[in-house]
C-alpha cells in the first residue's frame, strides 16, 4: 500500500501538531541496501567481522543489509525517520555498517527529488555514527549538507521542535530536520543535537527483552523531545552462528510478528509533565516486509488521535482500526 502522500493527507488538527506528537516510520540503517558484491570492510566492523568477512564475504554482507528497498522506496511505504551511519574513505563520504555501501550524497538526490514533488511531506535525517572522521571533516560534511538541503532545513532558530508542525513546515518551507549525534565539534544551527531526539538502544537478542526495554525506556520521554522506538534486535555473534542459514530479514520478519501487538496500542500525541509519556518514530529493520505492513501500522496510530472521544468505549475500539489485516 502507498502512504506517499500520508502526512499531506492527515486532518488540518493533526498537521497542526509538531512532529515529535506524531506516529512516523522509520527505517533501521537505511542506506544498506546499498551494499552489494563488491561492498569492502568498512571502520565500524569489529573484531569478530573482519574475521568472518576473511573466510565468508558473503555472509558477512548478508548480515550487514538491514533494508532492501531503495530511498524511493522506502519513502513511498511511508518512511520519514532515516537512521545513518557515516563513515570518510579517502576524502569522501560513505554509508556503512560492517561493510560500506554508496556514496553519501547519491540517494539524497533522490530524496531532495522525492520532496520537490511532495511539498507537503517532512522527513527527518539522523546522523547517528561516524567512522574514520577528523573534525575537519566533519566540519566539511556539515557544510556540503547544508549547501545541499538549503532553505529545505528546519534549523533551531526556527523555533523550537514543538513548534515544528507540518503546517509550519509547509509555511516556512522546511522539508527536513537534521540530526547529529557523537559529533566532535560546535554544531550549525541547521543541526539538530542528540538530546532533542533521544533513541535508546535496546542491544538485545531476545524479542521478550526488547518489548519491556521498549515499554520502560519509553517513560522517560520528555515532553518536548522527539523520540525513538528501535523495533529490532541486535544479533549477536553466538545468535548469528546459530543461524547461519538464516538472515537479517528472517529475523525482521519474526521481530514484526511478535511486536505487533505492542506497536499497535501505542498512543501518539501531546503530553505533559507527570503524564505518561506518548511514542513517536518507530524504528525497524526491512521496511518493505508485507508491502510495507510495519508503515501501515505506524501511521495508523495516528487515526487514534481523530477518535471521536464520544464513542471511545476502550482499546478494543480503537484496534479496529487495524481489523482488516
Amino acid at each position: 500500500m502507498s502512504q506517499e502522500h500520508w502526512m499531506r493527507d492527515l486532518s488540518p488538527e493533526l498537521r497542526d501538531l509538531s512532529i515529535i506528537n506524531l506516529a512516523i516510520p522509520g527505517s533501521h540503517n537505511t542506506m544498506t541496501y546499498g551494499i552489494n558484491s563488491d561492498s569492502k570492510l568498512a571502520p565500524d566492523a569489529d573484531t569478530a567481522i573482519r574475521r568472518w568477512h576473511r573466510v565468508f564475504p558473503c555472509f558477512v554482507r548478508r548480515w550487514s543489509k538491514n533494508q532492501s528497498s531503495n530511498i524511493l522506496e522506502q519513502l513511498n511505504l511511508g518512511v520519514r525517520y532515516f537512521d545513518l551511519r557515516i563513515a570518510q574513505h579517502e576524502g569522501k563520504f560513505y554509508y556503512c555498517h560492517g561493510v560500506f555501501a554508496m556514496e553519501v550524497f547519491e540517494p539524497l538526490q533522490e530524496l531532495r527529488q522525492f520532496l520537490d514533488t511532495h511539498p507537503e511531506e517532512v522527513v527527518v535525517l539522523d546522523l547517528q555514527h561516524f567512522y574514520d572522521m577528523t573534525i575537519p571533516h566533519h566540519q566539511q560534511l556539515h557544510k556540503e549538507l547544508v549547501q545541499f538541503f538549503d532553505q529545505r532545513l528546519y534549523a533551531t532558530t526556527d523555533g523550537p521542535l514543538l513548534e515544528c508542525s507540518l503546517t509550519r513546515c509547509a509555511e516556512l518551507q522546511r522539508q527536513v530536520v537534521l540530526i547529529c549525534r557523537r559529533c566532535p565539534i560546535g554544531l550549525p544551527v541547521q543541526f539538530w543535537p542528540s538530546y532533542a531526539w533521544p533513541t535508546p538502544w535496546p542491544n538485545t537478542a531476545s524479542i521478550k527483552k526488547l518489548q519491556s526495554f521498549l515499554a520502560d525506556s519509553l517513560l522517560s520521554r520528555q515532553p518536548h523531545q522527539g523520540y525513538v522506538s528501535q523495533c529490532l534486535i541486535t544479533p549477536t555473534g553466538r545468535y548469528i552462528a546459530l543461524r547461519l542459514l538464516f538472515t537479517l530479514k528472517r529475523t525482521a520478519k519474526r521481530v514484526d510478528r511478535k511486536l505487533k501487538p505492542w506497536i499497535v496500542e501505542q498512543l501518539p500525541g501531546p503530553f505533559d509533565n507527570g503524564q505518561k509519556p506518548r511514542v513517536n518514530v518507530f524504528l525497524a529493520d526491512f521496511v518493505n516486509l508485507k508491502d510495507g505492513q510495519f508503515c501501515d501500522w505506524v501511521i495508523k496510530l495516528n487515526s487514534k488521535l481523530e477518535w471521536d472521544k464520544t464513542e471511545f468505549k476502550g482499546e478494543d475500539d480503537w484496534n479496529r482500526i487495524y481489523s482488516n489485516e
